[in-house]
């Protein structure tokens, strides 16, 4: 469906070649271009960084200038390589997600100490009480709660997530 969409909108383009990577997966397509020079190299890229879940495409134009197959290899290579330098490359991380009843006179402390961690805050109808959510690597995080709470913290939910987290590759 992308190659797809990107020929209906680059309809003069000679070749939409691309390199397809995620754990269980590889593909690469070449679209006329010399075989091994353009989908394969995209690929090589990829995996130099170690980059998976991802859709190198390279949307080429011939410019009148025959470039050879080291031409071309160093061309597919070069522009996957500067698409990544302007790419935002995130990774997923395991992490825990702690849903905690506090005291609506403690949320203060809770929120100085916890900044990082803490996600949202949402205030209970009893005027007594606030759920936060916290999102975090910690394993001890409901007892530092308790300290910070004179043990009035009190644990709603605990679950594993995956969170997105920024990488800087090249």
């Amino acid at each position: 469906m992308l190659l797809t969409q990107l020929r209906s909108q680059h309809p003069e383009a000679t070749h939409i070649t691309y390199a397809y990577r995620s754990n269980t997966e590889e593909r690469t397509g070449d679209d006329g271009e010399v075989p091994g020079t353009a989908g394969k190299t995209e690929l090589k890229v990829l995996k130099e960084q170690e980059i998976i879940d991802i859709v190198a495409v390279v949307i080429r134009y011939y410019g009148g200038t025959q470039l050879g197959i080291n031409g071309l290899v160093h061309a597919y290579m070069d522009s996957v390589i500067q698409a990544l330098k302007k790419t935002m490359l995130c990774e997923l991380v395991k992490m825990n997600e702690y849903f905690v009843r506090i005291p609506i006179e403690k949320i203060d402390i809770v929120k100085r100490y916890n900044r990082e961690s803490l996600r949202e805050t949402t205030f209970e109808e009893n005027g007594f009480n606030a759920l936060m959510r916290f999102v975090c690597d910690r394993d001890d995080l409901m007892q530092v709660l308790g300290n910070q709470t004179l043990g009035s913290a009190h644990l709603i939910q605990h679950q594993t997530i995956l969170e997105e987290k920024l990488i800087d590759r090249i």
